[in-house]
């Protein structure tokens, strides 16, 4: 059985008790009343009560309630047709048996919701009507049709803010999945999920992280903005609401919070004014969700209809959100975790074999340079090949020592910047037979092991580059640091780039990426300058 006919069946349990009692109270009206004498009105309300006995009683049966209350139009027609023939009986506009039609609209609305509602006070009306031909004018017959308008109305409304719930709470089986395209925490996922759930076009997302800085995400009409905030000194979210979900109305400067199984009135300004400036609204429904590491915020703007129930279901959207950011760290965790493994096996791997066949081919050139009679040009390439592998060896070595994890007891080491530089260019002169020259300002400028050992890689490329596709023979490097950015400068006097003017090699953009930064290029037959910028304490 689907859950829309359990939901009827469990309605019409609550309606056969009701039922049984109203026919009881048909019957004692029929005892202390002046009801006409007449036997057709004493054997319908009696019969009545026998057939709503036998109703509440075949709700106890499975078989019964699974057989005929799964139909229960034929339950409510007959009541309708019994309320009217009663009706008619009994003087219409003026007859006291007008109440039961009331108990129709009820539980049409149990039944059928909101259409429920409107179809049995439709029906009511027609009935009341139609029996009190020629007492329009009665005081009786004007209050019973404002009476039943008035309460037809309201639980139409009711109705369907039952069924606006029940929709909320159905949108929620819907997944949040990680923004697997870039990485990042799962922000805009959940932010289109809760808007989603509460039938809502825009919104906002705040992430919250240990830099100075916070994220936020503007969506509306399918359209995605990302800022950063400037931190605040109070905080996002101010006093109580800070604790809960909360519903601000902006115009009326009052908020409702809701915290734990409690609810109760907030600050007339929940939000800072860099929240309340970053998007126009006239109401917001605000969700936090945290996990370990993160804290963030749900913004629901302007959405229809807010009800107190929007509090309970904001606690379930925020639970969500707050798993689905937990299962990004964990993922995030795994593939950290992986990557570590990887580099391990892989600084294995060259420790014992490119390594290894270095040292193995320095002993061959040490052999090659013991032979007699060799020319002095010969033993002098080999002394320049000797040293070649040595200090590709030295470079190999902390190439391995980088990718090892540390036990993070500390920042890592720092070297001088002018000073490796100025080391660089002097191998690099010596091994492409071209004149390098380096240069960095301030002189005294510290830049962490991992930077300079990624800078390092940048500048050979670039030179090797300049060498063999621009035909260079004058490099100049530079560095020029500024507060916590760095940019590095590598000036050649070669002909550019030939093959695609406009981008170097793909490797060099990776690598300026990699460490949080760009890579500017410009290139033209004079040659081609590289500028790298990035942080100058990436990596400490």
């Amino acid at each position: 059985m689907d859950g829309g006919r359990l939901f009827s069946v469990r309605g019409e349990r609550i309606i056969a008790l009701g039922r049984a009692i109203l026919a009881a109270f048909l019957c004692l009206s029929l005892v202390v009343g002046h009801v006409a004498d007449d036997a057709i009105v004493r054997g319908l309300i009696v019969g009545y009560l026998a057939y709503s006995l036998l109703m509440l009683a075949g709700t106890r049966s499975r078989l019964f309630v699974y057989g005929v209350l799964r139909r229960p139009w034929l339950t409510s027609g007959l009541d309708f047709a019994v309320f009217t023939v009663l009706l008619f009986l009994t003087n219409g506009a003026e007859s006291p048996f007008f109440s039961p039609f009331i108990f129709m609209i009820l539980s049409g609305t149990l039944q059928w919701g909101s259409r429920g509602a409107v179809v049995m006070g439709g029906l009511t009306l027609t009935a009341f009507v139609a029996t009190s031909l020629g007492s329009f004018q009665s005081q009786i017959f004007v209050l019973r049709i404002g009476y039943t308008m008035v309460i037809t109305i309201m639980m139409a409304a009711f109705g369907g803010h039952l069924e606006r719930v029940v929709q909320e709470l159905s949108r929620l089986s819907d997944p949040i999945g990680p923004d697997a395209e870039d990485g990042e925490a799962p922000l805009a996922d959940a932010l289109r999920h809760a808007l989603r759930v509460f039938g809502a076009r825009r919104g906002m997302a705040l992430l919250e992280s240990e830099e100075p800085y916070a994220q936020l995400l503007l969506l509306g009409d399918g359209e995605l903005e990302s800022r950063r905030l400037p931190p605040t000194a109070d905080g996002w979210v101010l006093g109580e609401a800070a604790d809960g979900v909360f519903l601000y109305e902006a115009g009326a400067g009052a908020t409702l919070v809701r915290s734990g199984r409690w609810t109760y009135v907030g600050a007339a300004q929940p939000l800072a004014p860099a929240l309340r400036e970053a998007a126009s609204f006239q109401r917001v429904l605000a969700i936090p969700a945290r996990s370990q590491g993160l804290s963030a915020w749900l913004f629901v703007l302007d959405h229809h209809e807010p009800a107190n129930e929007d509090l309970a279901i904001g606690e379930m959207v925020g639970a969500q959100a707050s798993m689905a950011l937990e299962r990004w760290e964990a993922q995030r965790e795994q593939q950290a975790a992986a990557a570590v493994e990887d580099r391990i096996r892989l600084a294995r791997d060259l420790h014992d074999g490119v390594l290894q066949f270095l040292a193995g081919a320095g002993l061959q050139l040490d052999a090659l340079d013991r032979m007699p009679d060799l020319p002095d040009a010969v033993r002098g390439r080999l002394a320049t090949l000797r040293q070649a592998i040595v200090e590709e060896q030295r470079e190999l070595r902390g190439f391995i020592s980088a990718m090892r994890p540390t036990d993070g007891a500390g920042r890592a080491a720092t070297g001088s910047l002018k000073g490796e530089l100025d080391a660089l260019a002097e191998r690099l002169s010596r091994y492409w037979s071209i004149e390098v020259s380096a240069d960095a300002d301030p002189f005294d400028t510290a830049a962490p092991e991992p930077l300079l050992y990624d800078l390092r890689w940048i500048v050979r490329e670039a030179v090797a580059n300049a060498v063999r596709h621009g035909q260079a023979d004058r490099v100049r490097i530079e560095a020029r640091a500024n507060g916590r950015m760095l940019d590095l400068t590598i000036q050649d006097n070669g002909r550019g780039f030939t093959r695609n003017p406009t981008e170097p090699p793909r490797s060099l953009h990776e690598r300026a990426r990699a460490l949080g930064g760009r890579l500017d290029v410009q290139n033209d037959p004079g040659g081609c300058r590289l500028v790298v910028h990035t942080p100058l304490d990436l990596a400490s």
